[in-house]
């Protein structure tokens, strides 16, 4: 297995393409990269900045590169000794005709190949959906698009289609019959019947989309001398509203509302974005098409690794992954996105290296939090929203409304499922077991959980019960639907076919968990519960009651025994704000009583700010606070206010309000609102407000913190077991937003040039170094120098990071540091940096020359610092280094040494 040493996180696009990549690979090489981490390469939507919305998984994407580029940049690879790890997306395709497959089904019906290729209900009771696909992209209800006859018959080179605006869909052949009774009884027609009729007939004969495309494209060339005729049809059609309503009513897709889909639907989604349409993966013909094009890059050594997108969306997760290893066999690295609460872990029996690393990044996240100080955030916060519910509760609420709100359809398709297969109790009725089922979705505590058939797993059976405790504490009469509920997950030993209805029932309940819960917290609470943003993220938690840097060895210690090859993640492409944005907010937690004295100055200052809105003065405090803490985490390091920055902070404002969906939401936008929080943001930062001259010299307190505590949480991750992942940029400062903020191009020549500078200096001595880092400090130089020193290491040693132990170490007296060391053989790696303010107060001080760091038996006794050049040797103890003498020069210390390897 080619285990990545360390990975570079690309996001690919038209605007960053494989030619881009092929030019970055010297640069990321020399930083001491060895595996390009990259996103979904594959043909996806037009115009695609992510690559997730899938269009076909057999061919690459176009507006990234080509095949010949691809092959181009494999042979660079291969001469630097490096890697390429592939994100995929198994769950999902974008819902669009760009989709030939699901185009192919909407045409042909059951006559296409793909019927079953997606997770539509088809046999759902709603006449209107029964036995026909809900399209939901109308702007408003049909019968309202055929009265203002914005929906029409059209023909071109593609065949018949329905038109909407600019969109345009295939007419189904089941709809061939109602068009040719359209027709007039003249003979001149007679050439466009039959054209319909073989049309038809080479839509029937043969199942293959290939075969299909070749014989219709065959009839259709033949079609030109029927043209006026077509004409004359098409007028005819789409000046008859009848013959139109009667011509979409026999399609085999419904043309819908979009809003619709909020209350029925008869396809899973991912999340609840009517645009992306899940596929039945665990179809066996469909797993092996999907990744036919993917197994043979694998073959032939053009990527190395897998990155599963959101296998939490799959019906099975488990057997998707055994499947995809038996595939791909052993030697393939294969990571999974997948979002761990707080004391969840990934199951060691799946054949995973790990995860793409949310949950590494939290602890990080936590280790680099004062937790006194973050309970003194939390109380400050309550202080200004007294009524606002706890956190827990806030989630359950969110859920709930989400549910109700967006997933109606969802609901009433989970609960039909419960009577199909004869799970629900007799004398109860149906709406009192939907609330009960409602009730039991928002009251899990995790995102879904992993049913296989036989007993669950103690910590499983220990969720589920808490869960209906939960849900019964708040609703004591439904105590007989919810014991109903509780039973689905019982195994009987007398009766196989209840198992199999439950197993059935159980995997399809969590394949909806999971986007309930991501949409309740992930999208909407975390931009409801303000306490302390930098928490507020992918895989972390908000309430957290302590936390410790023995918390921190014992979870990685854990991580090492389970799945040492995890990645080391502090920013993604789903980060709601860049990890050096986070670390300052965290900062705040050193500061938490000139904040408060902050913002209470600002809320006065700032009032004449506001605009009159509903009553109001907006925007209203929540979201005031939430645009002061923004403002911390992504104001301009030099200080500098920009129009570009005034504009990406109103971007995130709208998103933020959008998302919390209390005075606006993304379905319905409350113009006026948005509009007074942008202005708010425009007074603020505009130079006739003095509201800069109080914030900066606060800032500038925070950046003394945050700047340090930056190169802990980075030299941290390149260290700790696991493989470091470094989001694309990310070597300099990261204060971005949330995306598309965080998908800005990077200026990769600027890191080449930098090396080269640092290179130079290095021949003058540390000390021209140290100083050149210092001056560059506001571009993030002593980060990126931090992160190409510890990826020269890492390369170095790679035994060590991959295979050596994690040794905790600890001073001889507590002065907020974390310590450790890495040990493979007779090869040491040392590691020192501050996680908390008692660390500056001791740098201040002659407190740090009277500690020691003891060290473990068998340890060099020297050392090389990395980052000064220095050469630093044991005390005279011969058991302990002076910890003044490693951190006097830079504030966190990477140093390295070997043992004498004894005779045999």
């Amino acid at each position: 297995m080619k285990v990545p040493i360390s990975t570079y996180r690309l996001q690919l696009n038209a605007s960053f393409t494989f030619k881009h990549v092929a030019e970055l690979i010297s640069y990321l090489h020399e930083l001491g990269i060895t595996t390009i981490y990259a996103s979904p390469f594959f043909t996806a939507a037009a115009g695609s900045t992510h690559g997730y919305d899938v269009c076909d998984p057999h061919a690459l994407n176009k507006e990234i590169g080509t095949p010949e580029q691809l092959l181009h940049i494999t042979a660079v690879l291969r001469r630097n000794n490096m890697t390429w790890l592939q994100d995929i997306v198994p769950n999902h395709m974008v819902f669009s005709m760009a989709n030939e497959r699901l185009a192919d089904v909407l045409e042909r019906g059951a006559y296409s190949e793909y019927f079953n290729w997606f997770d539509i209900d088809w046999m759902h009771p709603d006449p209107e959906l029964h036995g026909r696909l809900m399209v939901p992209v109308l702007g408003k209800p049909l019968a309202d698009c055929l009265q203002q006859q914005e929906l029409r018959l059209d023909f071109d080179c593609r065949g018949f289609e329905i038109k909407y605006k600019q969109q345009a869909f295939p007419l189904s052949i089941g709809a061939y019959e109602v068009l040719l009774s359209g027709l007039p009884n003249d003979p001149a027609f007679t050439p466009v019947t039959e054209m319909i009729m073989q049309l038809y007939s080479a839509a029937t004969c043969d199942k293959s989309l290939a075969s299909w495309n070749e014989n219709k494209q065959h009839v259709l060339q033949a079609s030109e001398k029927e043209a006026a005729a077509i004409k004359l049809l098409l007028l005819q059609v789409n000046a008859n509203g009848q013959l139109l309503q009667k011509i979409l009513q026999k399609q085999y897709y419904r043309l819908s509302w979009w809003q619709e889909t909020n209350q029925k639907i008869n396809y899973r989604r991912f999340f609840a974005v009517n645009e992306l349409i899940a596929i039945n993966m665990e179809d066996e013909d469909v797993f092996n098409e999907y990744h036919s094009l993917l197994f043979d890059l694998y073959k032939d050594n053009v990527i190395h690794g897998l990155r599963l997108d959101h296998i939490d969306g799959l019906h099975d997760p488990v057997e998707y992954i055994h499947s995809l290893r038996e595939l791909f066999g052993d030697e393939c690295y294969l990571i999974v996105e997948k979002i761990l609460e707080e004391g969840e872990s990934l199951p060691a029996a799946w054949p995973l290296q790990g995860t793409t690393g949310y949950e590494f990044g939290a602890q990080v996240n936590w280790l680099l939090t004062n937790p006194a100080g973050a309970k003194k955030m939390v109380h400050y916060y309550r202080s200004l929203f007294p009524d606002l519910p706890g956190y827990k509760e806030i989630i359950f609420e969110k859920k709930q409304s989400f549910l109700e709100k967006y997933m109606g359809g969802e609901w009433d398709n989970l609960v039909r499922n419960l009577y199909e297969l004869q799970l629900a109790p007799a004398g109860i009725d149906r709406k009192t077991i939907k609330q009960a089922l409602g009730l039991f979705m928002c009251c899990m505590p995790v995102y879904r959980l992993y049913p296989h058939g036989g007993p669950l797993e103690a910590d499983e059976q220990q969720i589920i019960k808490e869960t209906v405790e939960d849900a019964l504490r708040r609703a004591p009469h439904l105590k007989e639907p919810l014991a109903c509920l509780l039973s689905i997950w019982d195994i009987d030993a007398t009766d196989v076919t209840i198992n199999s209805h439950r197993l059935c029932f159980q995997k399809r309940l969590m394949q909806f968990t999971g986007p309930l819960t991501a949409k309740g917290v992930e999208d909407t609470t975390f931009y409801v519960y303000n306490a302390l943003l930098s928490h507020n993220e992918v895989g972390d938690t908000p309430d957290l009651d302590q936390y410790s840097v023995d918390h921190f060895h014992r979870w990685i210690l854990q991580r090492q025994q389970t799945h040492p090859y995890s990645l080391n993640t502090t920013s993604t492409h789903d980060s709601k704000r860049g990890e050096d944005g986070r670390i300052r907010l965290n900062a705040l937690t050193c500061l938490v009583t000139e904040w408060e004295h902050q913002v209470a100055a600002w809320r006065q200052k700032n009032n004449k700010c506001k605009t009159a809105w509903n009553g109001a003065q907006a925007p209203m405090l929540q979201d005031e606070y939430f645009i002061y803490q923004s403002l911390v985490s992504g104001f301009p390091e030099n200080g500098e206010v920009t129009d570009e920055y005034i504009t990406r902070l109103k971007d995130y404002f709208i998103k933020s309000v959008r998302e919390a969906k209390i005075y606006t939401n993304w379905q319905d936008p409350d113009s006026a609102y948005e509009e007074a929080g942008c202005r708010f943001i425009e007074q603020l930062l505009s130079p006739q407000h003095d509201f800069l001259q109080s914030f900066l010299p606060f800032f500038n307190s925070v950046l003394s913190y945050a700047h340090v505590f930056s190169l802990t949480q980075a030299l941290i991750k390149f260290t700790a077991p696991g493989v470091p992942d470094t989001y694309q940029g990310c070597e300099w400062w990261n204060t971005s937003y949330v995306d598309p903020d965080n998908r800005r191009p990077v200026d990769h020549a600027l890191g080449h040039t930098f090396v080269q500078e640092i290179k130079a200096l290095e021949a003058k001595g540390s000390l021209a170094v140290l100083d050149h880092l210092k001056n560059n400090r506001t571009m993030g130089a002593e980060k990126f120098f931090v992160t190409w020193k510890a990826l020269q290491c890492r390369r170095k040693y790679a035994p060590v990071f991959l295979l050596g132990t994690y040794i905790p170490l600890y001073a001889s007296v507590d002065c907020g540091i974390i310590a450790y060391a890495r040990q493979y053989e007779n090869q040491w790696v040392l590691v020192v940096a501050p996680v908390s303010e008692i660390a500056f107060a001791g740098s201040k001080s002659d407190q740090l020359t009277k500690v020691s760091l003891p060290l473990p038996d068998k340890a060099p006794v020297k050392w090389d610092h990395l980052f000064t050049g220095e050469a630093i040797s044991v005390e005279s103890n011969g058991s302990s280094l002076a910890l003044h003498s490693i951190i006097k020069s830079f504030p966190v210390a990477l140093l390295t040494g070997e043992t004498k390897i004894a005779n045999l």
